[in-house]
Formats: C-alpha cells, structure tokens, sequence
C-alpha cells in the first residue's frame, strides 16, 4: 500500500510539474509592434486626455440658458458658456477681457491659500454666479440675465446679451478682493478686503466695511452667505 500511494504522490508531482501552455502568447515588452510610445509631456498633463468637460453647471434664474465653464482647447485655461435650452446653441458668454484671467503668475498669497483650500487648479475664469432676477432692487433692469465673474484685476458683471463686461469692483495691489459673493436678491456684492467683510451695492454706491479689527483680533474674515433684507 506504501509503495502504490508513492507511486501516486509522484505522478500528482510530474503533473504539477509540467508547463503550461497559452495559444496567444504574451507580447514583448521590447518588441516595435503593437506597442505605444507616449511622450512625457503628455503623460504629466492636467488635465488628462479625455477627461475635459464643462464644470460648475448651473441654471440661469429664468431657467432659459444653462451654463457652464468649459475649455474649448482641453486646457485648464476655462471660460463661461452658455446652452440655450429652446434653441438647442451653444454660446461663449464671458471670455476674460484682452486674454487675461486667473494665472499662475497673478495671484496674491490669500488667493493662493484658497485654491489649496477648495482644491482648485482651473485658470481664466474658475467661478461665477448669476444674479438674482429679484424686483426688490430698483438698480437693475429686471429681465436681463447677468453674471459676476470675480478676476485678478476685479469683479466683472456681464449681461447675456452680447455686450461688453463691465468692471464694477477694481483690484488693488497688495489689498486683493477675496471670495466675492453676490446677495439672495443680487442688490449687493459682499468680499472680503485687508481681511474685514465690506459689501457694495454694484449697481450705485460706494463700498461700505462691515467688520473691524480682524488683523488685531487675528481672526480673518471670509464671506460665506450673506442675507439683505428687502
């Protein structure tokens, strides 16, 4: 019985040891066909290939145009465009004024620290916010779709109507506008400045500081949400 168990034991080993084979056969990795050569600079690009599309979706207050930011040339360099829900177009509503934006190169340190915060890495225009279709503020024309579009230089308004943006808030240097925000009924502009909370009535009237002491407190100010009463 010993010996017929060893027998045993010892084909169950010559099987075990015999290869295996494949019908299709691994290629080499060495081999000049059937492989693929990518350069390095196309390797480290961010984005990646295939991976642009339009980010920050939102609807317009009329619900006519849904907008988006998108990069028509697969860049991080983004504008703001528009899809007209009746008429199925698509148009290039905000384009930074004389092919400036959000660069590496123009940012101040608070900006900096807030992209590193948001995980931000988009350039030329990296938000927006439509402005309320609200009748309580008599500064504005009801009806006209308009957008803020916050810059290095600025903060920009832009109606959706193929005019020119205006510049309602200007950038100074070393006293950048942070984290612009519009109120619910869009009759202000609320940002933070020299880290105090100042509002602004874009359509007429001077900025007005609402906090004070924030540098001697070592507390810093950032808008959040901000609520006008009517």
């Amino acid at each position: 019985m010993q010996d017929k168990a060893a027998v045993e034991d010892g084909e169950k080993e010559t099987f075990s040891k015999k290869p295996r084979h494949c019908e299709a056969e691994m290629p080499l990795t060495d081999s000049e066909e059937d492989s693929f050569l990518f350069p390095v600079e196309e390797i480290v690009q961010y984005p990646l290939s295939g991976y642009v599309a339009p980010s920050s979706i939102s609807f317009s207050p009329d619900g006519r145009l849904i907008s988006y930011l998108f990069s028509p040339d697969g860049t991080l360099h983004r504008k703001v465009f528009a899809f007209d829900v009746a008429s199925r177009r698509q148009e290039l509503v905000f384009c930074p004024p004389d092919g400036g934006g959000l660069d590496e190169s123009n940012l101040s340190a608070e900006e900096k620290l807030r992209r590193e915060r948001s995980r931000e890495r988009g350039l030329g225009v990296t938000r927006y916010e439509w402005k309320s279709r609200s009748t309580s503020s008599s500064c504005s024309t009801p009806g006209k779709p308009t957008i803020m579009v916050p810059l290095p230089n600025g903060v920009y308004f832009q109606e959706i109507s193929g005019s020119e943006p205006e510049l309602k808030l200007t950038c100074c240097a070393g006293s950048p506008i942070i984290d612009p925000h519009l109120s619910p009924d869009g009759s202000m502009l609320a940002y933070v400045r020299d880290d105090e909370l100042h509002v602004l009535n874009p359509f007429g009237g001077e900025p007005k500081q609402l906090t004070f002491g924030a540098i001697a407190n070592r507390k810093v100010g950032f808008v959040s949400c901000l609520c006008v009463a009517d």
